[in-house]
């Protein structure tokens, strides 16, 4: 399933990662696991593709640029509060203005690539 038993990401230190994923409500959402606990976590905000993007000591914003459409995007934006920390164009390249921690870019380039599966579309309503 999304992620299937984690895709494992190595730094250069040689710490050890896994992308998995978990259940908030209805959704299904990427959270970054290491030996010790999670190390970061995301979910869906308001809109459909703004996502949030937690740690220990961060809290980010990740938001289209322009329309969302099939095979394309404009970018994104990453944002804390009002201010814009950093933007990742189409190429999948960030740009940024200040520190962002490793783990909120592993998240957002994996919210990037494969958002949240339905959107909250995946569990049955009640009638």
């Amino acid at each position: 399933m999304f992620f299937g038993r984690g895709r494992r990401v190595q730094l250069v230190d040689g710490t050890e990662w896994r992308i998995k994923a978990t259940t908030v409500g209805p959704y299904i959402v990427p959270i970054i696991k290491a030996r010790n606990g999670i190390v970061a976590t995301s979910g869906p905000l308001g809109g459909r593709h703004y996502y949030g993007i937690n740690g220990k000591h961060f809290g980010f914003v990740l938001i289209p640029r322009g329309p969302i459409r099939l095979f394309s995007q404009d970018g994104w934006l990453m944002r804390r509060h009002e201010d814009e920390v950093a933007t990742i164009d189409a190429a999948h390249v960030i740009h940024t203005n200040e520190p962002v921690p490793i783990a909120a870019a592993v998240l957002a380039f994996a919210l990037i690539d494969h958002g949240i599966p339905g959107e909250a579309k995946l569990m049955p309503t009640q009638q």
